[in-house]
Formats: C-alpha cells, structure tokens, sequence
C-alpha cells in the first residue's frame, strides 16, 4: 500500500500516457507504408531472352522491376553497377521476394555483339540467377529508342561502343515508372536499392 501512496503521481502519468497511446493508434491507426510517385508509363516493348522467347512490358507485369540498360563491352560503368545489382538479387532473396514479388531486368543496347552466349558468360560472372534476373535483347535501333522512352540518354560512337547514361529504374507491378536512381553515385548501395524498390511493393 505504501508504494502505491508514494509513486501514486507516477502511476497516474503512465496510466494517462498509455491511454494516450490507445487513443491515438485507434484514431490514426498504424502510419502508412512510405510510397513513391508515380513518374510516367513505362514503355511498352517486345523483345528476347536468353532462349529466344518473347517478353514484352505487359507480360511482366504483377512484379515489381528494377530496369538497367547496358552492354556487356561496357568499360566502365556496367560492369560494377551490374555487380552491384547482383547484390540487390541476393537481397531480395534474403527476403523472399525475387521472382515472386520482384524480378530485375538488363537490356543490352549491342546485340551485335551481346549474343545469348555472351550474355550468359556476363551473367554468370555477375552471379545473377536467371530464374529472377532476365537479359533481354532486341533490334539495336529499337532498343536505343525503348531505352530513351524509359528516360536514359544513349548514343553509339564510331569505335561501336555506347555512351549512355547510368540509370537504374524502379516500375511498379502495373507497368508505372515510380524512380530513376543513379547508378553512378558513389555511396549508392545495394540496401538503398532494395529500400526504394520495398516502397512499391
């Protein structure tokens, strides 16, 4: 009785703070799940995988997409960005969401020289798991129009190699781009990926 009598001002403070707490998480309710705008349509395509089989936009639509343009010649900023997406795929399968909820996509803007073999040589030595990681290919000249459709800059030099702007793309699972990330900053990681691409998810 005595600890009542002596910490009864405390206990009434705790007390008023808890139906506090109650009061305002029946008003509220939990905070909503961060999001991202919407920034445009993404493009619709029609290209190839690794075994000649059709993909267009509309037929992966119900996951959610990280998009990068590259090609596999690349002397700079492909490779480690690639291999930096390598890093996302395991993420996503730490969380049990590549290929279910997720997938990422690589769209090479040289399929002169990016045949389905060399594609897979680059794959692999990129650790990417095909069954949640598609290469697609297609139509040199309609492939450089579908990537500047999705917002990257791109043009083919003399030498035969592109000079393209290093942009990793989030869309959505109903086909809406929803952010462009630089795949160029320098303390971009895996995790801020993965943050970015949860909030439309």
């Amino acid at each position: 009785m005595d600890f009542f009598k002596k910490h009864s001002f405390k206990i009434a403070v705790l007390a008023l703070c808890a139906a506090m707490g109650i009061y305002l998480f029946i008003t509220y309710g939990m905070p909503e799940k961060q999001t991202l705008p919407i920034e445009k349509a993404a493009p619709a395509f029609e290209l190839t995988d690794l075994d000649d089989q059709k993909v267009t936009l509309a037929s992966t639509n119900g996951k959610a997409r990280i998009v990068y343009f590259y090609f596999a010649n690349c002397p700079d900023v492909c490779p480690p960005t690639t291999f930096l997406l390598s890093q996302v795929q395991e993420q996503l399968k730490e969380e049990g969401k590549l290929g279910t909820k997720a997938e990422l996509i690589s769209i090479t803007f040289d399929p002169v020289r990016d045949t389905p073999e060399v594609i897979r040589d680059f794959a692999k030595r990129n650790f990417a798991d095909l069954n949640g990681w598609r290469f697609l290919r297609g139509d040199e000249s309609n492939t450089m129009q579908i990537a500047r459709d999705f917002g990257i800059g791109v043009i083919k030099n003399e030498d035969g190699s592109f000079s393209h702007s290093n942009v990793i793309t989030i869309v959505d699972k109903d086909g809406q781009i929803r952010k462009w990330i630089d795949g160029s900053k320098e303390d971009l990681t895996a995790e801020e990926i993965v943050n970015q691409l949860n909030k439309v998810l």
